[in-house]
C-alpha cells in the first residue's frame, strides 16, 4: 500500500512538475501587476510595506497560479483542439475587455513597477553669488508625487515652512537618493538675477541660470520596458486572460444545465398580477419619488431652465404661443405653465412636473420588462429609479426630464406592435390585421413621435427617437417574407419615403452630423469604466461588466424564445454607435441621457443573467441564499452616496450632469440695492435669472455670450445712459478677458466679484460713480 501511494505521489509530481516554472513567473508577475496597477496609489515607492505586500502577492500568486493552471490542464483535456482554441479566443477578448472596463486605474499615472525602478542620485549646490537667505527651493516633485524635505540632506540649507532656504551660500549641498519615475521637477524662486545652481544626477553636472524670481528645472529619465506603463498594463490584461479563461472554461463544462435554466427563466410565460408585486412596484415609484422630489430647490436653476422656466411664467401671463420659446413647448413649458397655475411661479413648482413624469416613466419601463420576465422587470426598476444619470436630470426644467415617460412607452408600443404581427408575414394576404382595433390604434400611436419631432418640435433633441424607429423597423422586416414579390413591392415604396425624409432631416442637421464615420470614443467614458454618472461609480465595475457581457450573450442565444432582449440591446448599440461614430459636435451629458434608458434595462438583464449563473452553478436552492446572493450583487454594484448626490448636493459644479448651476445670491442681493430706474443690463447668465424673477426692474435686458465680441457691448453702452454689465467666470475665461477689458471705457467703472459674477456699471454723467466694491470682492 505504502509503494502504491508513494509511487502514485512520484508520478503525481512528475505530471505535474512542468507547471512550477510557469506557477512562478505568473505568481512574481500577479505581484508586480499588483504593486504597479494599485499599490503604487497606496504606498510610497521605496516604503518596506510596499515590498513586503509585492512579496507575499507574488508568493500567493505562486501557489494560486499552480492549482489554478492544474485545473485548467485536466479540465480542458478531453476538449478537441478547435474548442481550445475557441476558448482560449473568447478568453483574450473578454480578459481584455473585463480589464479595461472593470478597471480605471490605467486612465491615470503613474504606472510603475516601483520595486524595479531604478534609482538615481540628485545633488544640487548653489555659486556663491548667492546672497544668503535670497534662494529657495519652493517645490521638489517627481512622477510618483511630491518629494518630502526630509527625505533631502542638507548642508548650507535651513527649512523654514515648505521651502529649503539657502542659508551658506560658499559651502551646500542638497543630496536625494531615490525613485523618481519618468520625470523630476525642481522650482527655484531667488530675489536676486544672475545666480547659477549646478545640478548633477549620478555624477553628471549641468549648470543651469535663476532668473530674479521662479525657475523651473525639468529632468527626464529614459525607464526599463520592465518597469514601465505598458509593462504594467500587459501584466494586467494576462492576468484577466487567464482568469477568464478559467472561467470560460467552468462555463462551457456547465453550458447544458446553464443553457436549460436560462432558457426556462426566459421562456417562461408571464405570471398573473399579485399584490405583492403591485405592492413592490409601488414601493419603487416611491422610492423614486423621493429620490427626485426632495431638496428641489438646492441648486439654482441650470443656464437651459431658465428658457423653459421664462417661457412658461409668460404664457401665464398672456403672451401667445407662438411669441414664447418654442423648443420642447409642449413636451415641457406648457405642463410647467399648468403646475404654476396651480402652485405659484416657484422653482420647485416648475421641477416638481418633471420629477413626476420621470417616475411614471417607471409603468412602461415595467410593463415592457414583464415581457421578459418578473425579475428582470424589477432589478430594471430598482436600477431606474437609482440611477444617478437619470435622478439628475429628473430634477431639471428640460425635456430630458420628461424623454424616459415618452420613449419607453413608444418601445412598449413597439413591442407590442411586432409581436402582434404574424411570421412570415405578407402583405396583399394579411392587410386586415391592421385595421384591428390594437395593431390600428399602435401604429398611429407609433407614427405619431416621428411627426412630433420633424415637425412639431423640430428644435428639441427629441429627434433622436428616430434612432428607435431604425431598430424597429428591421424587427419588422424580419417579420416579412421577403420571397413574396408584393412584399418587396410594397417595402421598396415605404422605403424610398424613408430614405427621402432621412436624407432631408440630415441635410437640416449637417451642421451636427457627419456623413462619413469618425471615431469618437469619448461617448464610452459615461459607461466604463468609472463614470460618476453610473450607479457602480467607485463600485466594483467588474460585476457589472461581467454582467453586461453575459446580458449581450443570452440577448443573442434566446432571440428566437424572446426578441425583447435583442431588441433592447439593438437600440443600446444604434444610439451609442450613432454618438460615437456620426455626431459631428460633441456635446454634453444630457444628449447621452436617451442612451442610458437603454443600457438601464441591458445592465438588468445582465445582472439577471449572473445571479441565474451563480444559482446554478453553485446549486442554491434556499430562497434565502439566492435573497442574500442578489443583495451581494447589488451592494457591488449600487453606490448609495453617488445616488444620493444629485438630491443633497449643493455644489454649483454638478459632477453628474456637468452643468454649472450659478448661484445669484450675492449678485442679486447686490443688484437689488443699486439698480436704479432705467438702467439696462448686459449678462450672461444673470439676465436670464432676473427676468425669471422678475426684479429688479431693468429697462432693457441684452443676452451676450463668451463669443460676442467687446465691440458690441460697448455698443449698447454708447447707446444708453446707464446700466450694469454682469457676466460670470466661466464665459469671462472662455472669451480669454480680464476685469481690465471691460473697465476704463465710457465711465465704466468694475464694481466686484459676487460669488462668480463680476459686475461694471456705467453712467454716462460726471457726478454720478460706482464705490468699488460693495457686497462683493474687489479685483
Amino acid at each position: 500500500m505504502n509503494k502504491d501511494f508513494l509511487k502514485y505521489s512520484q508520478l503525481n509530481v512528475e505530471r505535474n512538475a512542468w507547471l512550477f516554472i510557469p506557477s512562478v513567473i505568473l505568481g512574481v508577475g500577479f505581484g508586480l501587476f499588483l504593486n504597479g496597477y494599485w499599490l503604487i496609489d497606496k504606498f510610497p515607492a521605496e516604503s518596506r510595506q510596499l515590498l513586503f505586500i509585492t512579496t507575499l502577492a507574488s508568493l500567493l500568486g505562486v501557489a494560486g497560479y499552480f492549482l489554478l493552471l492544474r485545473w485548467i490542464r485536466d479540465h480542458s483535456r478531453l476538449f478537441p483542439m478547435a474548442q481550445r482554441l475557441g476558448l482560449i479566443g473568447v478568453s483574450v477578448l473578454t480578459g481584455a475587455i473585463v480589464f479595461f472596463a472593470g478597471t480605471s486605474q490605467w486612465t491615470s499615472n503613474p504606472r510603475y513597477v516601483t520595486v524595479l525602478l531604478p534609482t538615481h542620485r540628485l545633488q544640487v549646490s548653489m555659486l556663491p553669488a548667492q546672497p544668503s537667505g535670497e534662494t529657495d527651493l519652493t517645490w521638489f516633485n517627481t512622477s510618483l508625487g511630491d518629494i518630502s524635505y526630509d527625505s533631502i540632506d542638507t548642508k548650507g540649507w535651513k527649512r523654514q515652512g515648505d521651502q529649503l532656504v539657502l542659508q551658506n551660500p560658499t559651502d551646500n549641498m542638497l543630496s536625494w537618493t531615490g525613485k523618481p519615475g519618468e520625470m523630476i521637477q525642481l522650482i527655484f524662486h531667488s530675489t536676486v538675477r544672475g545666480g547659477k545652481a549646478i545640478i548633477s544626477w549620478d555624477g553628471q553636472e549641468e549648470t543651469i541660470n535663476l532668473s530674479s524670481e521662479r525657475t523651473t528645472y525639468t529632468h527626464s529619465f529614459q525607464l526599463p520596458f520592465y518597469a514601465g506603463r505598458v509593462f504594467v498594463l500587459l501584466l494586467g490584461i494576462l492576468n484577466f486572460v487567464i482568469l477568464s479563461l478559467a472561467f470560460s472554461l467552468f462555463i462551457w463544462e456547465k453550458r447544458e444545465t446553464l443553457v436549460e435554466t436560462v432558457g426556462q427563466s426566459f421562456a417562461r410565460t408571464t405570471v398573473r398580477w399579485d399584490s405583492p408585486e403591485v405592492i413592490l412596484v409601488l414601493g419603487v415609484m416611491v422610492l423614486a419619488l423621493l429620490l427626485r422630489v426632495f431638496n428641489l430647490g438646492n441648486l439654482y436653476p441650470a443656464v437651459d431652465e431658465y428658457y423653459q422656466l421664462i417661457a412658461a411664467k409668460q404664457i401665464l401671463q398672456g403672451a401667445a404661443l407662438g411669441s414664447v420659446y418654442q423648443r420642447s413647448l409642449w413636451l415641457v413649458t406648457l405642463p410647467v405653465a399648468a403646475a404654476m397655475r396651480l402652485f405659484g411661479t416657484e422653482l420647485w413648482v416648475a421641477r416638481s412636473v418633471g420629477v413626476l413624469f420621470n417616475v411614471l416613466a417607471l409603468v412602461p419601463l415595467y410593463l415592457l420588462m414583464r415581457k421578459i420576465n418578473r425579475a428582470v422587470a424589477v432589478i430594471s426598476a430598482l436600477l431606474y429609479a437609482t440611477s444617478p444619470w437619470i435622478i439628475t436630470f429628473a430634477r431639471v426644467v428640460r425635456e430630458y426630464a420628461y424623454y424616459p415617460f415618452y420613449f419607453y412607452w413608444i418601445i412598449f408600443a413597439m413591442v407590442v406592435f411586432i409581436e402582434g404581427m404574424p411570421d412570415g408575414f405578407v402583405v396583399l394576404r394579411d392587410w386586415k390585421i391592421f385595421f384591428k382595433t390594437r395593431m390600428g390604434l399602435l401604429g398611429l400611436a407609433l407614427i405619431l413621435p416621428p411627426v412630433y419631432a420633424l415637425s412639431i418640435d423640430h428644435l428639441s433633441t427629441f429627434k433622436i427617437v428616430l434612432l428607435a424607429y431604425f431598430v424597429f423597423v428591421v424587427f419588422i422586416l424580419r417579420k416579412f417574407n421577403l420571397r413574396d414579390r408584393g412584399n418587396l413591392i410594397v417595402l421598396i415604396f415605404i422605403g424610398s419615403g424613408i430614405l427621402i425624409v432621412a436624407y432631408k432631416e440630415v441635410k437640416r442637421q449637417i451642421g451636427l452630423l457627419s456623413l462619413i464615420p469618425k471615431l469618437n470614443p469619448f461617448p464610452i467614458q459615461y459607461f466604463f469604466p468609472n463614470p460618476q454618472q453610473q450607479w457602480y461609480f467607485d463600485r466594483f465595475v467588474p460585476v457589472v461588466v461581467i454582467g453586461l457581457l453575459c446580458g449581450v450573450v443570452l440577448c443573442i442565444l434566446v432571440r428566437r424564445v424572446k426578441f425583447i432582449p435583442l431588441f433592447l440591446l439593438s437600440e443600446y448599440a444604434i444610439y451609442l454607435g450613432f454618438f460615437i461614430f456620426l455626431s459631428k459636435t460633441f456635446f454634453h451629458t444630457r444628449h447621452l441621457s436617451t442612451t442610458e434608458l437603454w443600457f438601464i434595462l441591458l445592465v438588468a438583464i445582465g445582472l439577471y443573467a449572473v445571479w441565474s449563473l451563480l444559482s446554478a452553478l453553485l446549486s442554491l436552492k434556499s430562497n434565502m441564499v439566492k435573497i442574500l446572493l442578489a443583495i451581494f450583487l447589488g451592494v457591488a454594484v449600487i453606490n448609495p452616496q453617488q445616488t444620493l448626490l444629485p438630491t443633497l448636493s449643493t455644489n454649483p459644479d454638478m459632477p453628474i450632469s456637468e452643468d454649472y448651476y450659478h448661484n445669484m445670491t450675492l449678485v442679486q442681493n447686490y443688484m437689488l440695492h443699486h439698480t436704479d430706474y432705467g438702467d439696462v443690463l448686459i449678462s450672461t447668465v444673470y439676465g436670464l435669472y432676473a427676468t425669471w424673477e422678475g426684479e429688479p426692474g431693468f429697462r432693457a435686458i441684452h443676452r451676450i455670450t463668451s463669443q460676442t465680441p467687446r465691440q458690441d457691448v460697448f455698443a449698447i453702452v454708447d447707446q444708453n445712459p446707464s446700466g450694469w454689465i454682469v457676466i460670470d467666470q466661466i464665459r469671462l475665461d472662455q472669451a480669454s478677458m480680464t476685469v481690465k477689458d471691460y473697465s476704463g471705457k465710457d465711465q465704466i467703472e468694475y464694481v466686484g466679484l459676487f460669488g462668480d459674477e463680476y459686475v461694471w456699471h456705467w453712467q454716462h454723467t460726471l457726478t454720478t460713480s460706482i464705490t468699488p466694491g460693495g457686497a462683493g470682492k474687489e479685483q
